[in-house]
């Protein structure tokens, strides 16, 4: 009793028929025979996978890890004649099917003798023996001299009924260079073979006129020259578009870096326009509050709530005099720092460099952004409480901007351009250096460096 399939092309041996049917579709394979030789097979203990060689446990065992196998039993697989009959059957015409849509000749069936035959018969058996194609020995060689593979020069020179010259052989080559069978042995029916000899034996020598085996050859090397020169223009056209679009990818990077510059612009302004806005309405609380405090004295010393006329031209002039000594004060102040902020971008961009790029594990990386992300809080604090001493001074012993800020070599260069003076023990911003515009661009700045991945990158 048969124990298995073996394939007659491959030598692949199958379980049972539906393994055999899987087989002939995935490789165009129709020539199986029973055998008696059992199939080992080792199944994966882990994902039940079934392994059949020991190269396949190799693989599966690479790709998984999975190292544990169990022998599988296999019973029996074919207990007539006739289920293999009739297996080897359907699957050549599901093959002929595939062939015919793929518009190739159909293959050549095995038992496929006259029609009316029995299968078993000797008439049978010698018109469906499958036996290897056979091409003029002449041809062959030349073919193999031109750099085409065995298997693919007779298959090419068969279909394309060449007998002195390799053109039509060259010509097949470029027409089927992508079948999926073209580099397989090539098998055909003996009877086929000997129609074959023996019509080239009765007028092949008149039904083609002689062609000069230099001329054919030169002319297949020329097919062949043009068919390399249209793949490299077609890889050359590739690398083309390669590049386009690499470039196309650096130009919207661009654009997404731009974008967000200018969103971190539009939202700087925005905060600078809520903190004036802000900054009106402190004003004018305070100015109610101090215009009520001013009643309540007057009202206790026995005075009028409205001032007289005389109290009023003091009061105005008094308002005058502080009115223009802010404007001067403004205006001196009040020099949009281009430059300033130019130098605190340079030196953020240097910190960067130095501390952030290429340090092994990321620590400079996330040392330098903890030092913007302080130096950007000292600074918030003094725009949003210009008048409070205690933001304006920094401590050059303390613990926490030690560590954070000073251990960072160009960081305290940082905050001398945003107007802090080095003392002896500390940093310290005087009230007249305190210009809201220059720190509102440093934390704009600072701001950038922690968000932009690309910063300091052009």
């Amino acid at each position: 009793m048969a124990k298995s399939l073996r394939c007659a092309v491959c030598g692949t041996l199958l379980r049972n028929v539906a393994e055999a049917q899987n087989h002939g579709e995935l490789t165009g394979h129709s020539s199986f025979e029973e055998s008696t030789e059992a199939i080992k097979v080792m199944k994966c203990v882990s994902c039940g996978k079934p392994c059949r060689t020991d190269a396949e446990r190799d693989m599966h065992k690479r790709f998984t890890g999975h190292a544990e196998y169990a022998e599988e039993k296999a019973e029996a697989v074919l207990n007539t004649e006739q289920e293999m009959k009739e297996a080897r059957d359907a699957m050549e015409e599901d093959t002929d099917m595939l062939r015919a849509a793929l518009g190739k000749p159909p293959r050549a069936k095995v038992g496929a003798g006259t029609h009316g035959a029995d299968p078993g018969s000797e008439a049978g058996d010698s018109g469906g023996e499958l036996v290897t194609a056979e091409v003029p020995d002449a041809l062959l060689k030349e073919m193999e001299e031109m750099g085409f593979g065995r298997n693919r020069a007779v298959r090419a020179i068969w279909f394309s009924k060449a007998v002195t010259s390799v053109e039509a052989a060259v010509n097949w080559l470029l027409e089927h260079d992508t079948d999926p069978d073209i580099d397989e042995p090539l098998m055909v029916k003996k009877a086929d073979i000997e129609g074959a000899a023996g019509g080239s034996g009765a007028d092949g020598g008149s039904s083609k006129e002689p062609v000069d085996p230099a001329e054919a050859r030169r002319k297949a090397e020329e097919l062949v020259r043009k068919a390399r020169e249209k793949r490299e223009k077609e890889e050359k056209e590739l690398e083309r578009q390669r590049e386009l679009e690499r470039i196309r990818a650096g130009k919207e990077m661009q654009k997404m870096r731009e974008k967000d510059e200018e969103l971190a612009l539009k939202r700087i302004a925005e905060q600078r326009k809520r903190e004036k806005e802000e900054e009106a309405r402190a004003r004018e609380e305070l100015r109610k509050k101090l215009e009520e405090d001013r009643k309540e004295r007057r009202r206790r010393l026995g005075l009028p709530e409205e001032l007289t006329e005389e109290e009023k031209a003091r009061e105005a002039e008094k308002r005058k005099k502080q009115e223009e000594e802010e404007a001067s004060k403004k205006a001196f102040n009040y020099v949009k720092p281009v430059s300033a902020l130019s130098k605190m971008r340079n030196q953020l961009v240097d910190l960067k460099k130095q501390h952030a790029t290429g340090t092994a594990g990321g620590s400079g990386e996330e040392a330098f952004k903890t030092a913007c992300a302080t130096m950007m809080r000292y600074l918030g604090n003094i725009a949003a409480n210009p008048g409070e001493e205690k933001f304006r001074t920094i401590r050059l012993a303390n613990a926490a901007f030690q560590q954070r800020v000073s251990s960072l070599p160009g960081a305290i260069n940082f905050l001398v351009t945003c107007g802090f003076e080095k003392t002896d023990d500390a940093l310290v911003m005087r009230p007249e250096n305190v210009n809201v515009e220059l720190l509102n661009g440093a934390g704009g700045a600072l701001n950038e460096a922690l968000t932009n991945p690309f910063f300091g990158m052009l």
